[in-house]
C-alpha cells in the first residue's frame, strides 16, 4: 500500500495518497487521527502511520461500537440478525 511514497512522507504525499485538499489533510494531523512526527515546523508522516490510519478507517462504526447491524439483501431489511 502507497508503494510508490517514500518510508517518511510530507504533508504534500498525504493529500495525493489520500485524494484529499491541504485544509482536510492539516485537520487528520491536527485532530491526532494521523501520527506524525514534528521536526522544528516541518510535519512527517511515516509510511506506517498513514497506512494505521486507513486500515482504521476501513471499520465502519456499526462494527467497532458493537451497534446493531442492519442488513439488506434482497429487499428485506434485517436488524441485528445473521441469515
Amino acid at each position: 500500500m502507497f508503494d510508490k511514497y517514500n518510508d517518511l512522507m510530507n504533508m504534500s504525499d498525504i493529500q495525493n495518497a489520500l485524494g484529499i485538499g491541504r485544509t482536510t489533510a492539516y485537520r487528520l494531523i491536527n485532530d491526532g487521527k494521523i501520527q506524525h512526527l514534528r521536526i522544528g515546523k516541518t510535519i512527517k508522516i511515516p509510511k506506517r502511520y498513514l497506512v494505521d490510519f486507513v486500515e482504521k478507517s476501513c471499520y465502519n462504526d456499526a462494527v467497532t461500537t458493537n451497534l446493531p447491524l442492519k442488513i439488506i439483501k434482497e429487499d428485506k431489511i434485517y436488524d441485528g440478525e445473521f441469515i
